[in-house]
């Protein structure tokens, strides 16, 4: 739904009759020493809990930034600005096999309008590609 109604304060207030659990998930490969993003466009009024963060082939030192998006400046004016980054330079750490798991929850959650994007900033310290992925915990709007 866009164009919601609906003000919730605490992740408790997330029900069934307000809302529906929508997970979504998006993934990228990040070039050797460099910094890509990982964009997710959001069709529908959402509430935001968490997200769930995975990494293959990832160096000590790499750092990820989470953040939100203007896409078409109707927020802000400028398309592409960043409205909030809620996850500011995490420390990405490795196992032996590179290989790293994030679970990130919200002690409250945020609410994010359709049109806007969610975007991982990646930053990739070593010598080969890193593979990233991305659960978004996400609650549709039912009104």
């Amino acid at each position: 739904m866009q164009n919601s109604i609906l003000v919730i304060h605490q992740t408790c207030e997330l029900t069934s009759e307000n809302s529906l659990f929508d997970a979504q998930g998006v993934n990228g490969n990040i070039p050797a020493n460099s910094t890509a993003n990982v964009d997710f466009l959001l069709s529908d009024d959402v509430y935001i809990t968490g997200a769930n963060f995975q990494t293959n082939g990832a160096t000590f030192g790499d750092t990820a930034n989470l953040q939100v998006i203007d896409t078409n400046g109707i927020f802000s004016g400028v398309a592409g600005t960043v409205l909030n980054q809620f996850v500011t330079n995490w420390v990405v750490g490795t196992d032996i096999s590179g290989a790293n798991t994030l679970l990130l929850e919200v002690p409250y959650p945020a609410k994010l309008l359709a049109t806007m994007t969610l975007r991982l900033v990646y930053t990739n310290t070593g010598s080969n590609p890193t593979k990233v992925g991305i659960n978004y915990l996400l609650h549709k709007c039912k009104y």
